[in-house]
């Protein structure tokens, strides 16, 4: 992986209510834009690489990634609450889109239209989703502690009673910040807000997949932001509000590194991996964007221009999508 390669698009944003982008090997800024409605929330890059999703306060706003155009190019009005999520599926067909409305909706991206393709209101505000990698079923996890498994190609499944159910602990609930589910489908991860990650083995196909928990342990001591699992399937990143971030190797789930940012007070909100697994990026309450060698645990390179923190990023060197 070459962070030269002009294929590599790096993109930040947070409470500044800017949107920048960067040149991932030099660490410059090359474009901004000004996103003034209200702090970005989330990004999500589309799978040619065309366009770039922002989630704010009661919008999602499309932006050209082929031309330097600072306006919009699409505009989800209508939403209600804070969006905290979104993602693209992998045959470019959909994006979907999850918030505090409790709602999930689902854009059709072949008609360019500005009201969802589908949706599904959920008990509890929605603080994540992932599309499971047979790209038919999101995993929604809300507020409440609970993840929703939804199966998009089965129509009978139109209310959240309808979908299987998971719950890390009932007798003790908490937030269920971010899920992951690692490339061929056989581990999903959680974190919640306090500081603890779930961890699941899965097997066989839906309808008959079966989701076991493996083991569930503290992986920070105060609240988990993010986990993610690599793209070679052997490390697992979690980020949290102790101001760190931490690599976990997946065959027994020990610590590699704790990546340990300037102050512990700093939120560090999210993270993404390089397609190689070779350097893991986080994004700071310092107002930084940081690149880590997941083979040292060091800082490779610092981006830095934001002026107040940074809660989201969006990355994508892949050639082929």
């Amino acid at each position: 992986m070459s962070l030269s390669n002009d294929n590599v698009v790096l993109v930040t944003a947070g409470y500044d209510r800017t949107i920048r982008f960067w040149h991932a090997n030099t660490a410059v800024v090359y474009r901004t834009i000004m996103h003034e409605d209200s702090p970005t929330n989330c990004l999500a890059i589309h799978p040619q690489k065309t366009l770039l999703a922002a989630g704010s306060y009661q919008h999602i706003k499309m932006y050209d990634l082929m031309s330097n155009n600072p306006n919009p190019v699409m505009k989800l009005d209508q939403l209600q609450k804070n969006i905290v999520t979104l993602g693209f599926s992998d045959d470019k067909h959909f994006m979907f889109s999850g918030g505090e409305d409790h709602c999930v909706r689902i854009w059709d991206m072949r008609a360019a239209k500005t009201k969802a393709h589908r949706q599904m209101s959920f008990p509890a505000a929605v603080n994540c989703v992932t599309l499971h990698p047979n790209q038919t079923e999101l995993l929604v996890g809300d507020q409440d502690g609970t993840i929703f498994r939804w199966d998009l190609t089965n129509e009978k499944i139109d209310t959240w009673q309808k979908c299987e159910r998971y719950i890390i602990d009932a007798n003790n609930p908490s937030a269920i910040r971010s899920t992951s589910i690692n490339r061929d489908a056989s581990m999903m991860a959680a974190v919640t807000s306090n500081g603890d990650c779930q961890i699941w083995s899965m097997t066989g196909f839906s309808p008959q997949m079966r989701v076991i928990p493996r083991k569930n342990f503290p992986a920070h001591n105060r609240y988990g932001l993010k986990c993610l699992f690599s793209p070679d399937m052997t490390l697992l990143a979690t980020t949290s509000a102790d101001g760190t971030a931490k690599i976990w190797r997946t065959s027994d789930l020990a610590c590699l590194y704790e990546l340990k940012h300037d102050r512990l007070q700093n939120w560090v909100w999210d993270c993404a991996f390089t397609s190689d697994s070779v350097f893991l990026l986080t994004v700071c309450s310092d107002g930084k964007a940081r690149l880590w060698s997941t083979e040292t645990g060091n800082v490779a390179k610092e981006y830095i221009g934001h002026q107040k923190p940074v809660t989201c990023l969006a990355f994508d060197d892949r050639t082929f999508r």
